[in-house]
């Protein structure tokens, strides 16, 4: 299997501990992903990570994408672009799968335990929620 190469994303997040996701929700209607997100797992959701338009996404546990934690960088941040060896060049490898063709990007909100990865034609947009 390829080693997965990434970018890490520049994100309105300065800084975490244990990070989370606390849950996601994808409404078909508007077509937009919404994943919520703690920068420390013992407080209120404190993120909205927001993909319009997301062509596919997958939630793992970590434990089961150790091909993606080979590089330091994948290990100390949580935000990336997937810019090779990831779900979109196996799916693509695989055959039949036309979202690389038309120019759809990875990307990997990672987290001490459960990882989504999105397809989407862009970044996501990263909401601050106000404390309760």
């Amino acid at each position: 299997m390829a080693s997965v190469k990434a970018k890490v994303l520049e994100t309105i997040i300065d800084d975490f501990h244990s990070p989370a996701l606390a849950g996601l929700n994808y409404v078909a209607k508007t077509n937009k992903l919404v994943i919520y997100y703690h920068s420390d797992g013992k407080q209120d959701i404190d993120y909205e990570i927001v993909f319009e338009n997301p062509r596919g996404f997958k939630m793992l546990d970590e434990g089961d994408m150790c091909n993606y934690w080979e590089d330091a960088k994948m290990i100390n941040n949580w935000l990336f672009e997937i810019e090779s060896g990831g779900w979109l060049d196996t799916e693509d490898a695989a055959g039949g799968f036309s979202s690389k063709a038309l120019g759809f990007r990875e990307f990997l909100v990672a987290s001490s335990d459960d990882c989504v990865s999105v397809i989407s034609n862009c970044e996501p947009e990263i909401i601050k929620l106000p404390k309760i």
